[in-house]
């Protein structure tokens, strides 16, 4: 003799299966940057990037789909760094600083306007909004990725040899915290994006110190990254 499960059953079930954390970082980044350092490595002094693109990822962290009303997290709007306008060296360092700023900020709220006036990385900026606009609808947020500028090592003149476009590189490091999502269904947890990948639950709380080689244009009084690379 079979037995169906009752509703009961079926709800006691669904309530243990909910229980499942996920969590997201840099693993898709180092990924998709694989191609790019196949074909580019930034140099300093007169020497030159090699690649015409390179594309970043964002660090998630997602939790389980839950029945219960959500808490919005107040996330502040981060002030804009000294120099951001201050022209040359100063002001790309400045804007290496922004622009972490804001992909935190953009990351943790979906809200990505100010972060596509200075992301101009072909095939990564458009990708990454369009991501967070789904994980927006999919999950809400319950800790809030954080980024630490720590230092620039390096600011110097470079250029893209295919392109011939120039322009100024900043290599610097940053320490960052992953976010943590709760996703409304079972279903939304196990979505797959281009440009953010999943952890292990045991990393969610860990700090990572990253290193960044951004290449910066000069577009009217401000600069726009154009290039992205890790190490």
């Amino acid at each position: 003799m079979i037995t169906k499960p009752s509703n009961i059953g079926r709800w006691i079930g669904a309530i243990i299966a909910a229980i499942v954390l996920v969590a997201v970082s840099f693993v898709g980044f180092r990924a998709f940057n694989a191609r790019a350092h196949a074909n580019a490595e930034p140099q300093s002094g007169a020497q030159s990037p090699q690649s015409d693109s390179t594309a970043q990822s964002g660090t998630q962290s997602g939790d389980t789909p839950q029945s219960a009303e959500p808490t919005p997290v107040d996330v502040p709007k981060p002030t804009p760094p000294p120099n951001l306008y201050a022209g040359g060296q100063i002001g790309a360092q400045a804007t290496s600083q922004w622009y972490i700023d804001l992909w935190a900020y953009a990351f943790n709220t979906g809200d990505t306007e100010d972060f596509m006036k200075i992301c101009q990385v072909e095939g990564y900026c458009d990708a990454f909004a369009h991501d967070l606009e789904r994980m927006h609808a999919d999950a809400y947020l319950v800790k809030p990725l954080t980024n630490q500028y720590l230092q620039a090592n390096k600011i110097y003149e470079c250029s893209l040899q295919k392109a011939g476009t120039e322009g100024i590189c900043v290599e610097f490091t940053y320490v960052q915290t992953p976010a943590g999502f709760r996703y409304l269904t079972e279903e939304k947890a196990s979505e797959q994006y281009d440009t953010i990948s999943t952890v292990t639950d045991e990393e969610i709380n860990n700090e990572q110190t990253l290193f960044r080689v951004l290449f910066l244009e000069e577009q009217g009084d401000t600069w726009v990254v154009t290039h992205i690379w890790d190490h």
